[in-house]
């Protein structure tokens, strides 16, 4: 299936685009989708994932069809054909 992934900020000026579109397995997770992203982006992983743990960072929101992911079932949100994930870099003050 084909999801579609939007980038913001300085994450889109990493990859050079703004959006991409993901081919992913039927029932995958937000988290195989962001691992997918960054196998086919290697200039994202270190940004998307801590090196030293492996575990996605929390410095961004994710929003799945708009909607912020924790209320969606956070990393293990199933997606489902033509869904869009949105990465959105926290600056915090």
């Amino acid at each position: 299936m084909r999801v579609k992934v939007e980038l913001r900020g300085p994450l889109a000026w990493l990859a050079k685009r703004d959006e991409l579109a993901l081919d992913i397995g039927e029932g995958a997770s937000l988290l195989d989708a962001l691992r997918t992203l960054c196998e086919k982006m290697p200039e994202l992983h270190g940004v998307i994932f801590d090196p030293d743990t492996g575990d996605p960072r929390t410095n961004f929101l994710i929003l799945l069809n708009g909607r912020d992911v924790d209320v969606l079932g956070g990393l293990g949100a199933r997606l489902g054909e033509g869904d869009v994930i949105t990465l959105v870099p926290l600056v915090r003050l």
